[in-house]
């Protein structure tokens, strides 16, 4: 075990035991209880086995997890899933003890398999960033405008600003020829755009129509969901959890995989199913929905073109020279085999 892998498991440890500056709020009051669906004794079957899910964010991206509980897709595959709402740092520490046996945070999961967890990613439900770039400055047109340039993205190193390393090295250009300025989220950053502080920014989509109203000259430069591919939400899992319980995890992502199906079908209920859980408007859930829906991966998967690119972009972001190739860093083979056999049965989705 390396001295970097070491360092990091002590700070993920110790990331999910002291408070966070800024708590993830827990589910409304009024939500139900995040179980997978109908007891054993209802169920008049065996006990269910009881495994830990740990979730982001109460978005539409995690959707497929509260439907496999709600429609009792779980449950059908004899699993009493426990579903927490937990930081990425507290999630990837959990499933490296072994306290859960899988995050919802795969990124977070990612960047640790890099310096040498014993991590993998299984599950992709979407590989587009839900972002754009937009500028304020009139001479700021396309990306390689912002050459010699900041942007602005929410945190050094996240998810917009890994989107922008890979549009530029995807187009033979060195993503260390623009630099990167953290500008927080919400407020933050519509203060920074409205004041000047940063002229050239990545924006969630959710963001676009009130920065639109509020800085008329802003404009768009880049749709990153057209141009870049990347992981941006799924599943990852500890290795000795796919050695050990290999045919729970096929059970796990089986149920999963069946709430995705359901997700793309029905977006009415698949919003009621959120909105118990988000507590916000319908409005923003439809938002979500709609937002995901158009970024999810066909089977659950990434090419290993992707794969690679994505690795290599998060390794230079992380200053590390070597790295584990991506069949160390993922494993679809589960969910490729799933896909095929939902559509081999002609399995459909209920209301």
């Amino acid at each position: 075990m390396n001295l970097r892998f070491i360092c990091l498991v002590v700070t993920l440890l110790m990331a999910a035991c002291a408070p966070a500056s800024a708590p993830i709020a827990a589910p409304p009051a009024a939500a139900p209880a995040a179980t997978a669906g109908p007891t054993a004794a209802a169920r008049g079957g065996p006990p269910l086995e009881a495994i830990k899910l740990a979730y982001p964010a109460t978005e539409a991206a995690q959707a497929p997890f509260f439907i496999a509980a709600e429609k009792g897709y779980f449950a059908e595959q004899g699993l009493d899933v426990e579903l927490t709402l937990t930081g990425g740092g507290a999630a990837t520490a959990g499933i490296i003890s072994g306290d859960l046996q899988f995050s919802g945070s795969p990124a977070t999961a990612l960047n640790a398999a890099l310096t040498g967890a014993p991590l993998q990613v299984v599950y992709t439900n979407s590989d587009r960033p839900p972002s754009e770039l937009w500028s304020t400055s009139p001479d700021v047109r396309t990306l390689t405008d912002v050459l010699g340039k900041t942007v602005g993205v929410i945190n050094r190193g996240d998810t917009t600003e890994l989107a922008v390393r890979i549009a530029l090295t995807q187009r033979g250009i060195d993503s260390e020829a623009v630099g990167y300025f953290a500008v927080g989220v919400g407020g933050q950053r519509l203060a920074a755009i409205q004041s000047g502080a940063v002229e050239n920014v990545v924006l969630l989509l959710s963001d676009i129509a009130e920065v639109q109203e509020l800085v008329p000259q802003a404009h768009r430069v880049l749709d990153l969901r057209e141009d870049v591919q990347m992981l941006t939400g799924g599943v990852a899992t500890n290795r000795r959890e796919l050695a050990e319980q290999r045919e729970r995890t096929r059970r796990f992502l089986r149920a999963v995989m069946r709430a995705r199906e359901y997700f793309k079908a029905f977006r009415d209920e698949t919003v009621q199913i959120l909105g118990k859980y988000s507590g916000a408007p319908r409005a923003a859930n439809e938002f979500s929905y709609d937002m995901t829906l158009s970024n999810m991966s066909g089977d659950a998967s990434m090419s290993v073109e992707i794969q690679r690119r994505d690795a290599a972009v998060r390794a230079q972001v992380n200053g590390l020279a070597q790295y584990p190739p991506p069949e160390d860093l993922y494993d679809y083979s589960l969910v490729k085999e799933l896909y095929r056999e939902l559509q081999a049965s002609g399995w459909q989705p209920t209301r």
